[in-house]
This record gives C-alpha cells, sequence and structure tokens, in this order.
C-alpha cells in the first residue's frame, strides 16, 4: 500500500471517529429526556393528603393486608400509680433563731408585768399619802408614775415584737411549724427538729397532685443511695418553692440519721384511691419515634390513617399511659413505621415540588 493510500485510509478512520462521539453526544440528550417522559408516565400513587395541617394516609384493606399492618382498639383503664419525686433537707435555723428570740422576748415582757406590778403598786401606795395632809412630796407621786409609765411604754414594745415576729414566723414558715416556737408543747415530731432528732425536708409534687392528709407519710431515700426507705411524716404545705421550680411543695419530718442539711432525696408517694386517672395505654409497638417526639397512628376509618403525638411521662408494664387518647380508639400496632416513612416520602415530594 502506497502512501497516498494510507493516508485515506487514516483519513476515513478519523471521520468515523469523530462521527460516532457526535453521535453519542447529541444522543445522550434524546436519551435523558425520553427516560424522564417515561419516568413522568409511570407515577407513585399519592397515598398522602393534609387537611387543616393534619396528614392523613390511605390505604385500601387489600394494601394493608399485603403491607403487615394489624390494629387493635385501645381501652380505657384507671390508674393509680406511685408518684415519684424529689426533695431536699432544709435548713432551720430560722425556725430556731425565732424560738430563742422569742423566749428572750417573752422573758423579758414576764419582767415588765412583773416590774409594772410593783411599781403600779408603789404609785397607788405614794399617791394616798400624798393626798394625806402631804405625807409625801408630789414629786414623789410623779417619779412612782413615771416608772409606771415606763413599765407600760417597755411591755407594750415587747407585745408588739411578739405580734411581729409571730406574723413573719407564721409567713415563712406557716401556721403548723410556727407552732414549734410559740406553742408550750408541740407535737412530737416537731419538738425532735429542735434537738436534731428529726430533719425538715421540702418534697415538690405534680400540680395535679391532691393536698396530702394529715397523718399521711412518705418513703424518701437520699439521692443516689441505695439504703433503707426513710419514713417521712407530713406536717404542712411550703411557703417556698422547691429549687428546680418543680410543682406545689409540702414539708415533711424525718429522722436525721441518714439526711443531712442540703441533702437532695427521692420521694415516693402512694396516691389516693380516689385520685385515680383515667385513661387509656398505647402498646409499645405502635409507637413511633420521629423529630424527638413519640407518636402512633390510628385508624379514621377503613382506609385512612392519621398520625397523633403519646404522652411518654408514664410508662407501665404493657407500654404508655395517656389520658389524651380516647378509649376505642383503633391503634396501628403493626406497620405504623411503615405510614412514617410513607407520610415522610409525601413531605419530601413537596418540598421537592417548592
Amino acid at each position: 500500500m502506497n502512501k497516498k493510500s494510507l493516508l485515506i485510509v487514516l483519513l476515513q478512520t478519523i471521520i468515523i471517529i469523530i462521527l460516532f462521539w457526535m453521535l453519542v453526544f447529541y444522543g445522550k440528550d434524546e436519551y435523558e429526556d425520553f427516560q424522564q417522559e417515561q419516568e413522568e408516565e409511570i407515577e407513585t400513587p399519592n397515598r398522602v393528603s393534609e387537611k387543616e395541617g393534619i396528614s392523613s394516609i390511605t390505604l385500601s384493606p387489600a394494601t394493608q393486608k399485603n403491607s403487615g399492618i394489624k390494629t387493635d382498639v385501645v381501652q380505657a383503664i384507671a390508674f393509680e400509680g406511685e408518684i415519684k419525686s424529689y426533695g431536699n433537707v432544709v435548713n432551720i435555723d430560722g425556725l430556731i433563731d425565732a424560738k430563742t428570740l422569742y423566749l428572750n422576748l417573752t422573758s423579758e415582757l414576764n419582767l415588765s408585768n412583773a416590774s409594772q406590778a410593783q411599781n403600779q403598786a408603789q404609785y397607788e401606795r405614794l399617791k394616798a399619802l400624798n393626798a394625806d395632809d402631804k405625807n409625801v412630796s408630789d414629786r414623789a407621786v410623779q417619779e412612782a408614775q413615771a416608772l409606771v409609765n415606763a413599765d407600760a411604754a417597755k411591755r407594750n414594745a415587747t407585745i408588739a415584737q411578739i405580734k411581729q415576729l409571730k406574723e413573719s414566723t407564721q409567713l415563712k414558715w406557716g401556721n403548723a411549724l410556727a407552732q414549734l416556737v410559740f406553742a408550750s408543747k408541740p407535737p412530737a415530731h416537731l419538738q425532735a427538729l429542735l434537738t436534731r432528732n428529726n430533719v425538715l425536708v421540702q418534697v415538690g409534687l405534680p400540680l395535679n397532685t391532691a393536698t396530702p392528709k394529715v397523718g399521711s407519710s412518705i418513703q424518701i431515700t437520699p439521692l443516689n443511695a441505695s439504703s433503707q426507705a426513710i419514713l417521712a411524716h407530713y406536717v404542712s404545705p411550703a411557703t417556698q418553692s422547691d429549687q428546680s421550680g418543680f410543682g406545689k411543695t409540702y414539708y415533711y419530718t424525718a429522722p436525721a440519721d441518714l439526711l443531712r442539711i442540703g441533702m437532695r432525696v427521692n420521694a415516693e408517694i402512694d396516691p389516693n384511691a380516689n385520685d385515680a386517672k383515667q385513661g387509656v395505654v398505647i402498646p409499645n409497638s405502635a409507637v413511633v419515634w420521629y423529630a424527638g417526639k413519640a407518636w402512633a397512628y390510628f385508624k379514621e376509618d377503613d382506609n385512612h390513617f392519621i398520625r397523633k403525638p403519646i404522652d411518654t411521662d408514664t410508662e407501665i408494664e404493657e407500654g404508655w399511659f395517656n389520658q389524651a387518647i380516647a378509649a376505642d380508639s383503633i391503634v396501628v400496632t403493626s406497620g405504623a413505621q411503615l405510614l412514617l416513612s410513607e407520610e415522610f416520602k409525601y413531605q419530601i415530594k413537596n418540598e421537592n415540588e417548592d
């Protein structure tokens, strides 16, 4: 083959290669357009609709069966679970100081009363002598009168101090603990606070908990301790909130053996039978977690399901106790995760369209 023929063959080869790549380049766009048309023709059925911000998933009975979706009816129950809370051992130095001050003021009042009685008698005697031909001078009578008036002023000032002390103590500690300061014989469990045989414990209870009854008790244990539970006796409502601001607070007394001022404690309270809560149990298998919250799907009719939030504050053996869900509601116990995936796909599709 001569050089001319070889050059012709080489040029033909180059032309063929160029034509091939042109075909690939232009054919690519046509192929992608074709694929997109095919995908648009095969639309995924839209099973999710939204009304007033609530998503509803539609599945035919046949699809439900093929997808393994199972449901159950939630039943109403009365829940009387144990209430668990926290508390702390309170410093009662303020009560002890008030007791000391009250005793001092009472002593001063007794001295004032005795002094006033003595000076009053002296004044009456001198006044009678002065009236009997001036057997004593007017000055002596006036000095006796001044002593009586001074005793009365001191007595009134002491009475005012005692009244103010009572009012401030009752305001800060409540009437029950005020007995410890002002009563001659306070209850034994309160008296033991002064001798440090008992400590005062402030416990916070949920807002919907009934006020403890007089004579009632609870079990407390030091926080993070495995010691035996300590019996604490109810005293009165507390006048200050808990350190954490939790619920309503109440005072209890408890033996001081294992407790120290400032110590945090666990508290367990048995609720009254009259305070049983009415609600339903959502099975564990029905709960799905999404966006950090617990949810369950409920069947509205033969074909529709909606998602509702589940309260996980109270866990029992069968699942979660809820008061916001109506009894006889039909909950999805198997396949809830599939429904959540279907709803999530719908949300993604809407975001992409936007």
